[in-house]
Order: structure tokens, then sequence, then C-alpha cells
């Protein structure tokens, strides 16, 4: 008698038998990859775009950014060949350093950026509820978020993962808060980090395009689901939100801050205890490698 699995099992299946081909069978590390890696709604999509304009002319005529940076837990989606890509490869991932569905080890680059956990948690509920159909009110969310209840577990976790690998060559630790006070110097640090070349003359432009004026004008080729969810209510303009810190504190209350300060002493705070000279954002205390 033959096994039948329903619809939804035989989709899961095929994700994460993909997955697995991709991560330990087709996948190949090259010296020059770069991987992009945080928690959701720390800034991936604006590394993306440095990227792009780091290692191309920077021309705006493309259909989305994932084209140049792809999203690797991903791409095996997209039925492509992984080693056909030319190198540097570039991806973005949402992926912890430990685990058994971690980012890839090899000699790569890895670009690690950190957000205040507070400012990520009100990013991410107000993404779930634009773009994910997330009907919950904060308070809920703030549940799942804690719990670690969410597609890449606890920010906490995720965070204190990448950051025991503090002093590793292959990895350059940045702060989200770091980018927004001097985007010039990032971008050089950037640069100087993966070994790409920045002509002076050129520099400006990179700097402009950055910027989140300029990717906010540029939202649908960033936002991937612009296509996908516009006939179920898409919320136009509200995947870049607005590029600042500070945001997710006030939306809580006292003592749901306080149970956030505590966790972040329970994961993070060790690691600081060890590394006082760090200064970074509020609840990451990251500085520079």
């Amino acid at each position: 008698m033959a096994l039948r699995l329903p619809g939804g099992l035989l989709v899961i299946l095929s994700e994460w038998i993909g997955w697995f081909r991709l991560r330990y069978l087709d996948y190949k590390p090259r010296p020059d990859d770069v991987f992009v890696v945080t928690y959701p709604r720390s800034g991936t999509t604006w590394l993306q775009m440095i990227l792009y304009q780091l290692t191309t002319d920077g021309d705006m005529n493309f259909g989305h950014i994932s084209q140049f940076v792809p999203w690797f837990e991903r791409f095996s989606n997209n039925g492509k060949d992984i080693e056909s890509l030319p190198s540097p490869r570039l991806f973005k991932s949402h992926l912890p350093w430990r685990g058994w569905r971690s980012v890839p080890k090899g000699p790569c680059k890895y670009i690690y950026v950190i957000r205040d956990g507070l400012d990520v948690l009100d990013s991410y509920h107000s993404f779930a509820r634009s773009h994910l159909r997330v009907r919950e009110e904060l308070p809920v969310f703030f549940r799942r978020f804690m719990r670690g209840k969410l597609p890449y577990g606890a920010w906490f976790r995720h965070v204190a993962g990448w950051l025991e690998q503090w002093g590793d060559p292959r990895i350059l630790f940045l702060r989200f808060e770091d980018l927004q006070d001097d985007l010039p110097g990032c971008i050089r640090r950037i640069a100087a980090f993966c070994g790409f070349e920045i002509a002076d003359v050129g520099f400006p432009r990179i700097v402009a395009r950055c910027g989140f004026e300029f990717m906010k004008r540029h939202e649908p080729k960033f936002d991937h689901f612009t296509g996908m969810l516009w006939d179920d209510g898409y919320e136009v303009g509200a995947f870049i939100r607005q590029g600042r810190s500070g945001s997710g504190g006030p939306r809580l209350t006292d003592a749901q801050r306080a149970e956030f300060e505590t966790a972040c002493a329970k994961w993070l705070g060790a690691w600081l205890a060890q590394a006082p000279h760090v200064h970074g954002p509020r609840h990451a205390g990251v500085g520079s490698t």
C-alpha cells in the first residue's frame, strides 16, 4: 500500500530536501564569497544595496536586488546553479552561526549586522502586519519574540551565537546604528574588508545611492513581496520603513522593557563583561573589529 502524504507536508519536505542539497552538496565555498547575515529586520537590504553599489556600476536598471545578492537559504527554490554565479558571489542570509541549519562555513567573508533589539522587535512586528498578514497586536508578538517563536528563533540567541565568534578574521561586525551615523565610513570599512577598490570620483554617488531616501524612492526593487502580495492587500511603502533607531522602546510597557533587559543580560551580559571596551547599541554592545 503506497504511503500518501498531505500536500502541505510534501511542500515542507521538498523545501527541506532542497535546503539540504544546497547547503551540503551544491554549495562549495569560495574565498571571495561574501555573506551578509542579520537577524531579520536588522539592515539586510541596506547591506545588499551597499554590496551591489561596490561591485557594479550602480545602475538601478534591474528588477530586484536579489538578482545580484540572492537569499542563500532560498536559492534552491529558483532552480539555478549556484556554482554558475560569477565571483565574487554575494549572498544575504538570516542563518545563525551554530546549529544544523546554520550558515555555511568556509574561507568566505561574513558581514554580521546587529541592530538594537527593541528596534528589531518594532520593525519585525510592523513588517509581519504589513507583509505577512499577521494581525497580532504588539503584546502578543512581543511574547513570540521573547520566546523565539519566529522563523529564525530568538534574537538574543542569534546575536549571542555570532558574537561568540568575535575575533574571527572572516567576520566583520557592524552596528546598524553606525551605518546611520557614519555611512561613508562604514562603506569604506566594508570595501576594505571585502577587498573591493573604490574610485574616489565615484564614492559620493555610492554613498548617495545607499542612503535611506534614495532606497525609499526605489522600494519595489528591494521588496520581494511586491508582486506576490499585491492582490492580498499588500501595504505599499512599508518594507523600508523609517531608517532610524529608537522606535522600539516607546511602544512597550515598563514590564516588557524590563523583561527584555533581563534577557539581554542573560544572553549577552557575559560576552560584554569580557569586552568592556566595546561600545554599541543599547542592547547589543557591538563595536568594530
